[in-house]
């Protein structure tokens, strides 16, 4: 009880992650070379293209769709966003502590406390819990933008953005030009 009382308390205080800021050049899109991930590139007439980056410059994003690699102008790509997968490992966590902490309720009876056959439910609760949150999480996809084409005639623009959290606090300051 109070193993799920400590997960519970951990998850009720856990803050949420910052989101990464989306690259300002496709030239800092190179470092998807590495990682082949799924990526999507949205071009200025509101066509998807689905492929692996090949090759990121300042000039162009060559995406390998298939068997076959196309290059987009700068000028013609209006977004790029890759596809994240959810971590499995909270869920297996999350999962672990909502079987097992709601299967360990039965040693509130006195009877139980001594009964090896309690043990066994608590166990079997955990791990059907554990694989439950597993499940749940591989079926979680998401897509993060992480380039967005700079508007046309923008001006430089200067932002203020708060930050606060628990006992925290900060200033983001956003400068675009």
């Amino acid at each position: 009880m109070k193993m799920f009382l400590a997960v519970l308390m951990a998850l009720a205080c856990a803050r949420a992650a910052d989101a990464q800021q989306p690259a300002s050049s496709l030239e800092e899109l190179k470092v998807l070379q590495t990682t082949n991930s799924s990526v999507t590139v949205t071009d200025t007439k509101g066509q998807e293209f689905r492929g692996s980056v090949t090759d990121a410059t300042a000039a162009q994003l060559s995406l390998r769709m298939g068997k076959t690699t196309r290059q987009f102008a700068a000028a013609d790509i209006r977004s790029v966003r890759v596809r994240k997968e959810d971590s499995l490992g909270n869920g297996a966590l999350i999962g672990l502590a909502v079987g097992g902490g709601l299967a360990s309720l039965i040693f509130l009876d006195n009877e139980c406390h001594d009964d090896p056959e309690c043990y066994m439910v608590v166990a079997f609760d955990a791990g059907l819990g554990t694989l439950v949150g597993l499940g749940i999480d591989a079926l979680i996809h998401r897509h993060q933008v992480v380039y967005t084409a700079p508007a046309k005639g923008a001006r430089p623009a200067a932002t203020v953005t708060p930050l606060v959290a628990r006992g925290k606090a900060g200033v983001r300051l956003t400068i675009g030009f």
